[in-house]
């Protein structure tokens, strides 16, 4: 192990090569105590009232790549920053791209890659001293030298390690337990239990990601247990994962469990975190087998996303997040269940309905949503429900986001029809987003499209119309065709019958906006030749059309999309 203390009287340069920048140094606590507070009329930064040294210390509790933007903030910020130290390192950059590479020369980059590291550990000893929080990426493509490299690793004490493995399969020799070590991820390797059969105990660490990591969850609880200051844990794809099993984390904050993809499922999430406040619960697989969920002792908890085929067992369908009174966030994916789900809490603000499969309400009217103090409501799937919209008039609810993905032979007269019957019944104001995507049914139309596309919804002068402020039509199809035309006239004249709203927004590929944008301006021009409805007592919302504007906004000239406004000024 290295020494620190042998080094501070060197003066060591830092290699070029070795990727690593050294940020400022702070100063230490004394000089920084000795220095004058900023007026309030200096700045309005309300943390200029702060002495320095206790802004330093507010700030070192940032992560490294959070402290490179804190210095930018302002002058006062920048001095009283904590200095840290970056050391990255790529084993990919030794290698080849060929397949037939002899031995003996994967092995000499093998013995460069390990010399290298150590020649800028032991070059870089004076910057590390110095900094207030080291850090290290390491990026390996193969799994031979890991364990002297790691070795290496252990030797300094770094707060901050970043480890991405080249095998999957590969388990490392051990857990780093420098005393300063706050942020470990692993990416891409296997853990062990026999890691923690001993006394190891990782008391500093604060934060763990595991991303395509293998291990069980009896692994998985013994590692955690050796944390008790832990505050952090994501968990992304880690396949041999089959339970959650965190009976005793007082101090976690934020719990991320994601597995998306032909993993096996996991059936267990038991947690006992009386301080947590964010848990996102992301489950996507091929078995879709039910998750048994217990989380009931998260009284703390103030974000909850939960996105999984099954509703969960363990909650209490008629009072799903009673048990959660500080709740303000709840994002809520299908989650498919036969009985009658209701979400009801008055400390909620933002709720985000996906596709959810909660219920089947074709035939209920009445609202499964009460929270009186809603502040934003979004909603995404293939057409809308009121009941699943908020119940009354939330006092705090200004807009109303809905998204909808529909089957392209779907669209006709009576789809249009019902989403308007459904929206007339939202009193709040309303944003409407429609998302046409690229489908197999549309090489089964002709050329004119469905039949139905010529049929529009119409409307009696005494009808009420939703409120719809703002429309946006995210058209993702790249080739053009005839068809695409008629459906893209058919969307707009429908939606312009059930609203009028200030703005219409196309977004679009770029091979696909010459085209729609011609579409969408003969449609609307032809507004002017005024004999459309002529005979009819009931006039188009093209009689009540007075004016419209086209703005392109700015892109960039890299981005695949193009985006085009209408802004629409309607008769009284």
């Amino acid at each position: 192990m290295y020494d620190l203390g042998v080094f501070l009287s060197s003066d060591f340069s830092f290699p070029g090569h070795a990727m690593a920048e050294l940020c400022p140094i702070s100063q230490n606590v004394k000089e920084i105590a000795k220095k004058p507070r900023i007026s309030d009329s200096d700045s309005g930064d309300p943390t200029s009232r702060l002495p320095d040294h206790v802004l330093h210390s507010i700030l070192s509790y940032l992560k490294s790549e959070q402290l490179f933007h804190a210095r930018l903030v302002s002058k006062n910020w920048h001095r009283n920053t904590p200095s840290y130290f970056p050391l990255e390192f790529d084993e990919s950059s030794f290698f080849e791209k060929t397949p037939t590479t002899p031995a003996a020369v994967i092995q000499e980059s093998h013995n460069k890659f390990l010399e290298w590291i150590r020649s800028s550990l032991e070059t870089s000893q004076s910057q590390l001293i110095k900094a207030e929080k080291r850090v290290i990426r390491v990026q390996f493509k193969h799994h031979e030298n890991i364990n002297d490299i790691m070795k290496l690793i252990n030797g300094i004490d770094f707060h901050e390690v970043y480890l991405r493995f080249g095998c999957i399969n590969y388990s490392i020799p051990f857990i780093f337990q420098s005393k300063c070590l706050t942020v470990v991820h692993l990416t891409r390797c296997g853990i062990h239990k026999l890691l923690f059969s001993d006394e190891a105990n990782f008391a500093n660490l604060e934060e763990v990601e595991l991303d395509n990591v293998h291990l069980t969850g009896e692994t998985l609880s013994m590692f955690i247990s050796k944390c008790p200051n832990i505050r952090e844990l994501k968990l992304v794809n880690c396949k041999a994962l089959r339970s959650v099993l965190l009976p005793k984390v007082d101090r976690l904050k934020k719990l991320c469990v994601q597995l998306v993809g032909s993993y096996p499922s996991i059936t267990d999430v038991q947690v006992i975190a009386p301080s947590l406040q964010v848990f996102h619960f992301v489950h996507y697989n091929s078995s879709n087998l039910v998750v048994n969920m217990d989380i009931r002792a998260c009284k703390m908890l103030r974000e909850f996303h939960l996105e999984c085929p099954t509703f969960p067992v363990g909650f209490d369908h008629e009072h799903f997040i009673s048990d959660f009174p500080h709740l303000e966030n709840l994002i809520l994916g299908p989650c498919e269940t036969s009985k009658r789900v209701k979400i009801s809490s008055p400390s909620l603000r933002k709720l985000t309905l996906m596709f959810t499969q909660l219920y089947n309400y074709n035939y209920s009217r009445k609202s499964v949503v009460s929270v009186p103090n809603l502040c934003s409501f979004q909603y995404v799937g293939r057409t809308f429900k009121s009941s699943l919209a908020p119940s009354g008039t939330p006092k705090f609810l200004k807009t109303t986001g809905i998204s909808l993905v529909p089957h392209v032979e779907k669209i006709n007269r009576a789809w249009f029809l019902q989403l308007r019957s459904h929206l007339t019944k939202l009193s709040n104001r309303i944003g409407l987003a429609l998302i046409i995507r690229a489908q197999t049914s549309f090489s089964e139309l002709g050329k004119q499209g469905h039949k139905l596309w010529s049929i529009s919804i119409g409307r009696i002068p005494t009808q009420v119309i939703p409120h719809i402020e703002l429309l946006k039509l995210d058209i993702r199809l790249n080739v053009p065709q005839e068809s695409h035309g008629c459906l893209l006239k058919y969307i707009i004249d429908n939606l312009l019958w059930m609203s009028h709203p200030n703005a219409l927004t196309l977004s679009m590929p770029t091979s696909f906006a010459a085209f729609a944008l011609g579409i969408c301006n003969e449609f609307l021009i032809s507004r002017r030749e005024g004999n459309c409805c002529a005979d009819t007592q009931n006039k188009c919302w093209r009689h009540f059309l007075k004016d419209f504007m086209v703005r392109e906004a700015v892109t960039n000239e890299k981005e695949e999309l193009k985006k085009f406004s209408f802004v629409f000024t309607w008769q009284l």
